[in-house]
């Protein structure tokens, strides 16, 4: 009796996980817009407290859900590193380019970066304005 309430609460403890989940492109569904996530450079999470895991295909549809869903509690919001596709960081501490020729999914010209200097090295090259992530959550995309 003992084994099985173990095991019960280990599954259940399981399901609480608040880790990031990796993006699987080309399968994952952006939560705001519905297209398939396809594009490495771009994409975000939000994850609630219990671990729900939301995932979009741009900082830009991110932004456009958070302002429509108000009952979504977020406890992490995350972007991937435009300059290390592979890594999710926190939105609240990343630097990002707005406009000029950052070609993100939704049109809306995003891009985010862990550290200030990879974001000024890219916007040589990509233009675009550098924000912080409360001014990018005052733009409606």
């Amino acid at each position: 009796m003992k084994k099985v309430i173990f095991i019960a609460l280990a599954v259940f403890l399981s399901g609480c996980n608040n880790e990031p989940q990796a993006i699987t492109y080309g399968v994952d569904l952006c939560q705001h817009c519905k297209m398939t996530i396809m594009d490495k450079k771009f994409g975000a999470e939000l994850i609630n407290k219990k671990g729900k895991t939301l995932k979009f295909d741009s900082g830009e549809c991110m932004v456009s859900y958070m302002k429509t869903d108000k009952d979504f509690v977020a406890a992490q919001i995350l972007v991937i590193n435009y300059a290390n596709p592979e890594e999710l960081i926190g939105a609240d501490k990343s630097f990002f380019l707005h406009g000029g020729n950052v070609n993100s999914p939704m049109g809306g010209q995003l891009a985010a970066f862990k550290t200030r200097e990879d974001a000024e090295k890219f916007q040589k090259e990509l233009k675009g304005d550098l924000l912080s992530w409360t001014d990018v959550t005052q733009i409606s995309f």
